[in-house]
């Protein structure tokens, strides 16, 4: 089958690799389509993942597939099922950076295997294969489930509550989606962010959007709300982003991390408040893609999740030309690039 990978830092490439077997409590998946990740993707193409590079490697965690064939233990999935980020297995020398852009790819059956009996530590990490059910998305729309998933068991965790003010700086994907689902709780979310971001930001629900390269409307923004917000929060993962924000953060609010570009160094000084400034909470909490999934479906059965907002569907790239829907994504032309993984 044809894989995207990751042969070195820099380079990406698809490749021929052999199909995993499927085990008892596996459904063998034909992959529909993956969506670019500029986060985790484009740093293990530079080579830069925080979290440490394997390569060559199979790259993309945001996939979805549709099943062909279950295992003999298999109880939960069927032949047709739609499943959330589906992905292969090592194969031939090749390793994984999750390993979701790839022809075919394999679900596991988590339900079944807890119910056996299984060591949890053997399913907890396949939680993500989910069934999403049929006729409420286009499945070309459902790569957003991923990032949807992930960002809105972070900010449930985080806390956000209605009324709260939140300003979100960053408006790549991540930021977006943050910045919508803390407005689906009702916050009262701004973003700071690229100005081409603004018009399709503006739809997700958020009140207001400020173009990071206007001073002058970033300084007012601070000034005119000193104290005033409960979240401040990066999305981008760049040291020293919160700290010009810091004097909006009320006592007792919260300064939160989500972006991992400079993970292990990551710094801002948590000192520039108001007078009356004496405490924050810091948050750079973990996410559960599994404990949200049900949630998001309510919310696109609602209207309140739109995949336009952020998918280039105008660019559906394929095996002829996958790697550049990278590129797409690394010149700004895309908050997200798919790719069409099915052959058929």
């Amino acid at each position: 089958m044809k894989a995207l990978v990751v042969e070195k830092p820099g380079v990406l490439k698809v490749m021929d690799v052999a199909e995993p077997p499927m085990g008892d409590y596996e459904a063998r998946c034909e992959n529909l389509y993956g969506a670019t990740c500029a986060g985790t993707d484009l740093s293990v193409i530079d080579g830069k993942f925080a979290w440490g590079n394997v390569y060559p490697s199979i790259i993309g965690h945001e996939t979805i597939g549709r099943v062909v064939e279950v295992g003999k233990k298999v109880r939960n999935f069927k032949v047709g099922d739609l499943i959330s980020r589906v992905y292969t297995r090592d194969t031939d020398g090749v390793g994984l950076s999750w390993g979701g852009m790839s022809e075919y790819g394999l679900a596991v059956d988590t339900e079944a295997m807890w119910a056996d009996g299984i060591p949890q530590s053997e399913w907890d990490g396949f939680r993500v294969n989910q069934v999403i059910p049929e006729g409420i998305i286009d499945p070309l729309d459902a790569t957003m489930i991923i990032t949807w998933r992930e960002n809105l068991s972070w900010i449930n965790r985080m806390g956000i509550s209605e009324g709260e003010k939140v300003v979100v700086i960053g408006s790549g994907a991540n930021g977006i989606s943050i910045a919508a689902c803390a407005a689906i709780k009702g916050g009262i979310v701004t973003i700071v962010g690229n100005e081409s971001r603004r018009e399709q930001s503006m739809k997700t629900g958020i009140a207001a959007y400020v173009d990071y390269k206007d001073k002058d409307a970033v300084k007012k923004l601070i000034d005119d709300n000193a104290g005033e917000y409960s979240y401040i929060i990066d999305a981008t993962g760049k040291k020293e982003t919160l700290t010009p924000y810091m004097s909006m953060l009320k006592e007792g609010g919260t300064a939160a991390v989500y972006g991992m570009n400079d993970f292990y160094s990551y710094t801002f000084n948590p000192i520039l408040g108001p007078k009356s400034f004496r405490f924050f909470n810091s948050y750079a909490g973990v996410y559960d893609e599994a404990e949200t999934h049900k949630e998001v479906i309510d919310l696109i059965r609602a209207g309140k999740l739109d995949a336009s907002n952020w998918l280039d569907k105008d660019h559906i790239f394929t095996w002829e030309n996958a790697p550049e829907a990278y590129t797409h994504v690394r010149e700004k032309k895309a908050v997200k690039a798919v790719i069409k993984l099915s052959t058929k």
